[in-house]
């Protein structure tokens, strides 16, 4: 791969760290920088690829903001992504119901526009910490070689180089955020120090949550280092919404129905479910295998755990979990409040938005979006992340916040070609889903890398021990970038 040298980026990021820059930043006028997770990538559907990047929301606030596509660029991958997007396979009717079955679609992408000179302007890392933005880099070449590493895929497509070029100035997400010229820059990190323990029914500090002491640091540092390299730039960031209330978690009920129509409550290796606990979108095949269910001679369905050999993803989320996930969403939020404060950021309320989905739906032309699996319209096959019409909601969100908190003028986007046009995903009328154990496999590869889920199918005669609790100690220190 070709690389144009690209030492005066380097050059620029040391000049905007010591406080040069426009006296006054336009949020209309300048460039474009969005760092974050998947969610700022435009992952959707369990895959980074182009047909949902397109709409990712950095891209359309780019447009709206009149920022041309020849300055801001994504790290784009061809269809059907990095890992394959998930799509629907089958269509199967099941006591008068149905039920549609999600699994990856066959083939992988490769990489668009990998040998762009210049830096992406969409900085979003799918499976990205907050730390990660200050520390981790990515090797294009790695894939070029053929080798494809589930643990730093992500970080190899979207950041391409250990150092920046010419140079052996590591080059992190956020010294490439500082290295470019922007006059604009939005945040949305914090929402993998939280996911992972809804995705594997695990939520343990140090495991699958990130300790508030350790965010505390860490995202201090980052929007810090962002402040220092562009101090007359403004910035947006975005909190992190309540991640047990995603159709991911939402979906599978904890019960069956009897053939008298009464509610059977499903088993777990602690016991019988109840009405309090949450099953996630990876129980559905297991239960249609019989697992969990009261007489059908198979195994307990399968609760997370931490053991001597590691993360043991399960499919149950207790109640005492669920709790533990929501108090440290709020402890995070509180700090992603004060932080940007400090440094003189606005703050989207992701949050609150989400949560008002929840409660009351979104109104598009008439229509009302909710968040139900595969019928809401607002989320993609994975039940985890937006698909593009849910993307492009959360931009034109972005937008309001972007007018009131700026005094700006930005046109908000058109969401009838979203709506009624091919951007939608597909979605049928089904009152289940069989989510496939290949397709969670898929999305833990990359937003819990270290979790096993070998042992779902193997019949155990014994419950497994519940999650052990771990041993309290100090956080590591957060090293200091370098931009």
């Amino acid at each position: 791969m070709r690389i144009a040298r690209t030492t005066p980026w380097v050059a620029l990021a040391l000049l905007l760290a010591v406080g040069s820059g426009p006296a006054v930043a336009q949020v209309q006028s300048g460039y474009y920088v969005a760092l974050g997770d998947s969610l700022t990538a435009g992952y959707a559907s369990g895959g980074l690829a182009q047909s949902y990047q397109a709409h990712s929301y950095p891209a359309i606030l780019a447009r709206q903001l009149g920022v041309p596509p020849t300055i801001f660029q994504q790290p784009l991958v061809s269809d059907p992504g990095i890992p394959a997007v998930q799509e629907l396979k089958s269509l199967a009717v099941s006591g008068g119901m149905i039920v549609p079955t999600i699994a990856p679609k066959s083939g992988s992408g490769q990489p668009i526009n990998a040998t762009y000179s210049g830096m992406y302007g969409n900085l979003g890392i799918p499976g990205a910490k907050t730390g990660d933005l200050l520390t981790k880099t990515g090797d294009i070449t790695k894939l070029q070689r053929g080798i494809i590493d589930p643990n730093t895929i992500m970080y190899d497509i979207v950041l391409r180089f250990p150092v920046f070029p010419g140079t052996t100035t590591p080059a992190p997400a956020v010294a490439q955020a500082v290295a470019l010229p922007g006059t604009f820059y939005t945040v949305w990190i914090g929402n993998n120090d939280v996911l992972g323990a809804a995705l594997t029914g695990v939520a343990v500090d140090d495991i699958t949550l990130t300790r508030k002491e350790v965010f505390q640091a860490q995202y201090t540092a980052l929007l810090g280092v962002l402040k220092q390299g562009a101090p007359s730039a403004r910035m947006m960031v975005a909190n992190i919404p309540d991640v047990a209330s995603i159709p991911f978690v939402t979906t599978v009920k904890p019960y069956v129905f009897g053939p008298q129509g009464q509610k059977v409550y499903l088993l777990g290796e602690n016991g019988p479910l109840t009405d309090a606990d949450y099953l996630t979108l990876s129980a559905s095949s297991l239960i249609a295998q019989g697992f969990g269910v009261p007489g059908s001679g198979k195994p307990p369905l399968p609760e997370g755990a931490v053991t001597a050999t590691g993360l043991q993803a399960g499919v149950i989320l207790r109640a005492a979990e669920v709790a533990a996930i929501r108090v440290r969403t709020a402890e995070l939020n509180s700090i992603i409040a004060a932080v940007a404060a400090q440094v003189g950021a606005k703050v989207f309320d992701a949050n609150a938005f989400f949560a008002g989905v929840v409660r009351n739906g979104y109104q598009v032309g008439g229509v009302r979006l909710t968040p139900e699996f595969l019928t809401g319209g607002l989320f993609s096959y994975d039940g985890v992340h937006p698909q593009s019409l849910g993307y492009a909601i959360v931009a034109n969100e972005m937008i309001k916040t972007i007018n009131r908190e700026f005094g700006t003028k930005v046109p908000e986007v058109d969401l009838r070609p979203y709506l009624l046009g091919a951007q939608a995903a597909t979605t049928v009328q089904a009152a289940g889903a069989l989510f496939s154990l290949e397709a969670y496999r898929s999305l833990l590869q990359i937003f819990a890398p270290q979790a096993d889920t070998s042992y779902f199918n193997q019949p155990r005669p014994a419950a497994r021990p519940a999650p052990a609790r771990r041993v309290e100690r100090q956080p590591l220190p957060v090293p200091a970038p370098r931009p």
